[in-house]
């Protein structure tokens, strides 16, 4: 056990430091860009400099009083520069243990640790920016209460990789992946910095006044370009992300590891599973490949999944099965045979419509500034229409013994296995309208994050409903009927 305060490698303070200055470059870059004149420059660049060397400093000083030992059963932290902090953890609340190791720590043979609760939030409990691997070994396995360290050395050399993505499937889960989504909000998000600064209305008079069609074609090209290099990029993103991607079994958990310049190792215990995910985006749906997330208390390879942790990245959605037997016995993944009645398709549609007729207005605008060609706009209605008929083609539901299997769509269909004992909460909801076509909806609640994370189905027959809450209530948990107006 680790009794005595130990701190983190010194590289741990430059890493501070540079996580403070990457969340500050686009103010100094702007006031580069913007500064005073040339009779106070020198005296800005020199104020620039000492500011960037306090940072510094202050990283330094962050390292150095910030401790971690392991102490009657918990993992205790001490930190603060001005303010001391105590942060004792106690090891029966860890849920996973991420250890991940980016360039900086990669050139000093360090690794970075974080550890994550139930309930922990966005953020995690404890992090370790730097510290040795042996360390981060011996500290993962006095946290998770594994056997001895001996032992366990013994069982990982015979301890074979059990699933493995090919290159293959990282081409084709690169090129399918929402990578392109990133790189347009992550240019956006820099845009939208200089905002207030841009001419947006000179810039609306001059489209006004000398558009013309032979413009508006080289403006659409240049967009098309635009998405193709995106579409490159956000290929290179994800393959850099997901490569090397590998998930080992051993005993009752699951070592995930994955990233090429950037390494990440997340450990999950089987008891910590809340729910499987399994999501088919529409590019990736017509060729039978899906992705598989575990849906657990705490922990996540990437923050932005929402506490839900890649299993298997793309695999073909015959063999998911045959791969859930192997490393998640408890879930197999169960055909839906109950689907949401035809009376249900138009409030189907309407709501998939609702959302793009908001943009009428822009669309009236569109039409008044490009003449015919604004109308084009309202093509978004009918597409809104083939959107709710597919998520109403999709809706439904299935039980078989102690699972419960839910099948829903926003754009990317999506099915999730249940656990009778993992659900903690169930609501059975009908609005005034639903009431009258003999309607329902069901949505189901887990353990995730800080409020936990729901699953609906909407516009299920009633009876369906009540088959549903019957199915659940064998157990005495918490159910609650709404009845709301629409």
């Amino acid at each position: 056990m680790i009794f005595e305060p130990r701190r983190m490698h010194p590289v741990a303070g430059f890493l501070t430091f540079l996580k403070q200055l990457k969340e500050l470059i686009l103010p100094l870059i702007f006031l580069f860009f913007v500064g005073p004149g040339d009779e106070f420059e020198k005296y800005y660049l020199l104020g620039a400099c000492v500011f960037i060397f306090l940072m510094l400093v202050f990283g330094i000083f962050h390292w150095y009083r910030y401790t971690y030992r392991v102490e009657n059963g918990e993992l205790r932290i001490e930190y603060g520069v001005f303010i001391r902090k105590k942060r004792f953890i106690p090891i029966e609340r860890i849920q996973t243990i991420d250890v991940s190791a980016g360039i900086i720590q990669r050139m000093f043979g360090l690794v970075k640790l974080q550890v994550e609760t139930a309930g922990g939030g966005m953020q995690a409990e404890a992090v370790l920016t730097a510290i040795k691997e042996d360390e981060a070994n011996q500290l993962r396995e006095i946290l998770s209460r594994s056997k001895t360290h001996q032992e366990d050395e013994i069982e990982t050399q015979h301890t074979r990789v059990t699933y493995q993505i090919t290159s293959k499937e990282l081409l084709v889960l690169a090129s399918t992946s929402g990578g392109i989504g990133i790189v347009i909000s992550g240019v956006l998000a820099f845009l939208s910095q200089f905002a207030e600064y841009l001419p947006f209305e000179k810039l609306y008079n001059t489209i006004e006044k000398y558009v013309s069609l032979s413009i508006l074609i080289y403006i659409i090209v240049l967009i098309a370009l635009f998405l193709l290099i995106a579409w490159f990029v956000g290929i290179l993103i994800m393959t850099l992300r997901y490569a090397n991607f590998t998930v080992v079994k051993r005993e009752d958990e699951l070592f995930i590891t994955r990233g090429l310049i950037e390494k990440k190792q997340t450990t999950i215990p089987l008891t910590r599973i809340q729910a499987i995910r399994i999501g088919e985006n529409l590019i990736r749906q017509p060729f039978g490949y899906a992705t598989v997330y575990i849906e657990s208390a705490g922990g996540s390879l990437n923050k932005g999944e929402d506490f839900s942790t890649v299993l298997f990245p793309l695999v073909k959605k015959s063999a998911i099965n045959d791969l859930l037997q192997h490393f998640v016995p408890d879930y197999q993944m169960q055909a839906v045979e109950n689907f949401v009645p035809p009376k249900a398709k138009w409030r189907y549609m309407f709501r998939g419509m609702l959302f793009f007729i908001l943009f009428v207005p822009a669309i009236v605008t569109l039409s008044y500034v490009f003449s015919a060609w604004g109308y084009l706009g309202l093509l978004l209605l009918p597409i809104g229409a083939i959107l709710g008929y597919s998520r109403y083609k999709v809706a439904g539901w299935s039980i078989v013994d102690d699972q419960l299997t839910l099948q829903f769509r926003f754009l990317s269909k999506i099915t999730v296995l249940h656990h009778k004992r993992r659900i903690q909460s169930m609501d059975k909801k009908q609005s005034f309208l639903q009431r009258k076509k003999e309607l329902g909806s069901v949505r189901t609640f887990i353990k995730s994050a800080v409020t936990g994370k729901g699953f609906e189905v909407k516009d299920l027959n009633e009876p369906d409903c009540w088959a549903i809450w019957d199915w659940y209530t064998k157990r005495n948990k918490v159910i609650t009927e709404d009845i709301t107006v629409e």
